[in-house]
């Protein structure tokens, strides 16, 4: 996964809507940036279309393939799905 640290942009900044995925912290909007990994997984286990979007608009593909492969965070459910939008082999989750 840090590979996908190297893929943010340094003024990633992310806006006020994504609050909702980060109830548990204090939201600055620079999560992307200091935590990019755990963003990621919050934006994919509870994210809404549209902030998928963006998201990967910001990260790509293959940051969000990485997250998909390694994370010990996301539902069996949420690996299934993003296993087939973003074309990642089961044996590689």
């Amino acid at each position: 996964m840090s590979n996908v640290k190297s893929k943010v942009k340094s003024q990633s900044l992310l806006p006020g809507r994504f609050r909702v995925y980060f109830w548990d912290t204090p939201f600055t909007g620079r999560e992307l940036l200091d935590w990019p990994e755990h963003t990621i997984e919050r934006v994919l286990e509870y994210g809404q279309w549209k902030d998928i979007r963006f998201l990967r608009g910001i990260v790509g593909d293959e940051a969000m393939r990485s997250v998909v492969k390694s994370s010990r965070r996301l539902s069996p459910r949420t690996v299934n799905l993003w296993t087939i939008l973003l074309d990642i082999s089961k044996r590689e989750t």
